[in-house]
């Protein structure tokens, strides 16, 4: 019997049943193995999200906390520029001190020279109006030591 003529009823030969049967299997097993492998792969694709979810948290705190420190170093170099025009005032004041210092040292030699003239000066009038001369004595002169 042709095949043509079983399959005007509906019916097929043993044998091609057989290997559609087996067909059938084999591509069962093999839709199941590749369900199976969709499956894992979803899996470990919600895996790698999550993963991915996780490290773009880590990342957006890094920038935060990279934007802080940012934020602090501008701050601190703010705080430096100021600490370094106070440093310089310090050292404009401490030169001024310095120069006011030798000034005063100038004047107070130029003093101690006055009083020491003065003081030989009132020596001599003294002498002169002790002993009642008109003449001024011939004395070597008197220096003032300095201090």
């Amino acid at each position: 019997m042709p095949s043509g003529i079983l399959g005007r009823f509906g019916l097929a030969r043993a044998a091609h049943l057989r290997a559609a049967t087996a067909r059938a299997d084999k591509f069962k097993s093999r839709t199941a193995a590749l369900k199976q492998r969709l499956h894992a792969a979803l899996d470990e694709a919600a895996q790698w999200k999550q993963q991915a979810s996780q490290v773009n948290t880590q990342a957006a705190v890094a920038m935060r906390e990279a934007e802080r420190w940012k934020g602090k170093d501008a701050g601190h170099l703010d705080e430096l520029a100021t600490l370094r025009d106070k440093f310089q005032r310090l050292q404009q004041a401490e030169q001024i001190i310095a120069l006011t210092r030798g000034h005063l040292l100038t004047m107070e030699t130029k003093l101690d020279v006055l009083e020491g003239a003065i003081t030989v000066l009132d020596r001599r009038t003294r002498d002169h109006l002790e002993h009642g001369t008109t003449e001024p004595s011939i004395e070597p002169p008197v220096t003032a030591k300095p201090s």
